[in-house]
């Protein structure tokens, strides 16, 4: 099983993309924030994963192209901005402005620079609770919410029905809640 936890991203630049091992973790480091800004633009979840998916296949088609001294993230959000217009052309359903799009990146960049920057206390119990969960758990929290699948395709994924997702994604809110007050009761106590 794949240990997905919440964390800062680290800084991509000790990666090379050019490696396929690399190339691999950067796409596991940047999957979510690529899928939430594919989400902004397009205000549509499946289109917006089929987006950062294209996006991620150009990226690897022209990762010899990618100048390293740039930032991965940056360059991959142009990619998903280039797939989304693409779609645009296809559809023709709505247009953002440029204003809007630069207001987008902008908010972001800010978005992933302070994720970066400030690990809080909440996220640091979060991700130990989260190591605690059995792994039965802890695999439908990462197909869900970390790979974001929907309950029929994280059913696919691991083999189970549809509502014994929910349920094992029911358990692990109950359980990460219980976990989470119990830090945060022991870390408010030790504080005061």
């Amino acid at each position: 099983m794949q240990n997905n936890t919440i964390s800062a991203i680290p800084d991509s630049g000790e990666l090379d993309p050019k490696s396929d091992t690399d190339f691999t973790e950067l796409v596991n480091r940047h999957h979510r924030e690529l899928l939430v800004y594919a989400r902004a633009l397009t205000r549509d979840p499946a289109t917006a994963r089929d987006i950062v998916q294209e996006a991620f296949i150009v990226a690897y088609e022209k990762v010899n192209t990618f100048d390293v001294t740039r930032d991965f993230a940056t360059w991959m959000r142009g990619i998903v901005r280039n797939k989304w217009r693409e779609w645009l052309r296809k559809n023709r359903r709505y247009a953002l402005s440029d204003h809007e799009i630069a207001q987008i990146d902008a908010d972001v960049a800010v978005w992933q620079s302070e994720k970066a920057e400030d690990e809080s206390d909440l996220f640091g119990a979060l991700r130990d609770c989260i190591n605690r969960l059995p792994e039965n758990l802890n695999e439908a929290i990462a197909a869900c919410y970390y790979e974001g699948r929907t309950g029929d395709e994280a059913s696919d994924h691991l083999g189970i029905s549809s509502a014994a997702v929910r349920k094992r994604l029911q358990r692990a809110r109950i359980l990460l809640k219980k976990c989470l007050d119990r830090k945060i009761s022991t870390t408010s106590s030790e504080s005061s």
